[in-house]
């Protein structure tokens, strides 16, 4: 795979004023997007594959979509697609201001462990009306009053829709939303937005306003894995990205990730991971 000094960033904001973008999906045009290979973007990707087959690959894990199945991408998870076989159905982008700061959270807590989840005939016949009604709103808009904030409300719409089957999915086998489960999707959602600065435990258990040890017990007991691993995950995943994506050296990537010892972050990828950096890189370039 060709190298970059950087991961390519695909800007919403440089293909669209609107901050939305819907594609009908077929074969010709899975085809097309098979080709643009690995890059992150500044926005949210909705994926609704109403039948077919297709494979991404998402943060290094392959993700298989099969039938009737919706999936989300988050801002900065880098992905590419692989394969689709008649797949058809819907793809949308859209910015983080369009969308309801609870159902961000639904999808940022979801993509802790990603994958498609199957729908209803009868969802899926909702969300299909709903999109092709938001498409033809994009896409033949004639200047009326109201026409924006319209498009902004039907917008939150499909994404609530996308966050009620998330959401029904995972209360399927959670908790439901105790106190425990609310600090550990607020305690996870926090590590996606600070892990380059924030790393120890007691600095979010500190912003929590809780202390380390309950934090740590309130997480581990919700998701099976200390505070340290959620910390650990992020940053490392985002270390494996660079390493694999860019031809940034070890020091330049310590660096981007908030370490400012390049030996120290060496020696603990390899703890982490069970390989040093360099290592990785050579292994998942061959």
């Amino acid at each position: 795979m060709p190298q970059n000094p950087v991961i390519p960033l695909h800007n919403l904001s440089a293909r669209t004023s609107l901050g939305l973008e819907i594609h009908r999906i077929d074969a010709k045009k899975s085809s097309e997007v098979a080709g643009y290979g690995a890059h992150r973007d500044d926005h949210y990707i909705f994926i609704f594959q109403q039948s077919g087959s297709s494979k991404m690959m998402v943060d290094f894990q392959e993700v298989s979509f099969d039938g009737c199945v919706i999936f989300c991408i988050l801002p900065g998870q880098v992905h590419h697609s692989n394969t689709a076989i008649n797949s058809i159905g819907w793809f949308i982008a859209t910015d983080l201001a369009s969308l309801d700061d609870t159902h961000r959270s639904v999808f940022e807590d979801y993509m802790a462990h990603p994958e498609p989840v199957p729908i209803s005939i009868k969802t899926a016949d909702i969300l299909d009306k709903s999109i092709s009604l938001l498409s033809e709103m994009l896409h033949n808009q004639e200047d009326l009053p109201f026409q924006q904030p319209a498009l902004r409300s039907m917008v939150q719409v499909c994404a609530g829709s996308f966050a009620a089957v998330f959401q029904q999915h995972k209360q399927q086998s959670s908790h439901g939303n105790s106190r425990p489960v609310i600090i550990s999707n607020t305690f996870k959602k926090m590590v996606l937005e600070n892990f380059k600065t924030l790393k120890s435990p007691a600095e979010y258990a500190e912003a929590l306003n809780i202390t380390p040890s309950y934090l740590n017990e309130v997480v581990k007991n919700t998701t099976g894995f200390s505070v340290s691993y959620w910390i650990q995950r992020e940053v490392m995943m985002e270390a494996k990205r660079l390493l694999y994506y860019t031809d940034l050296n070890i020091k330049e990537i310590s660096f981007q990730i908030g370490y400012t010892d390049p030996t120290y972050f060496s020696r603990l990828f390899q703890k982490v991971t069970g390989t040093y950096p360099v290592a990785f890189r050579k292994e998942y370039r061959k």
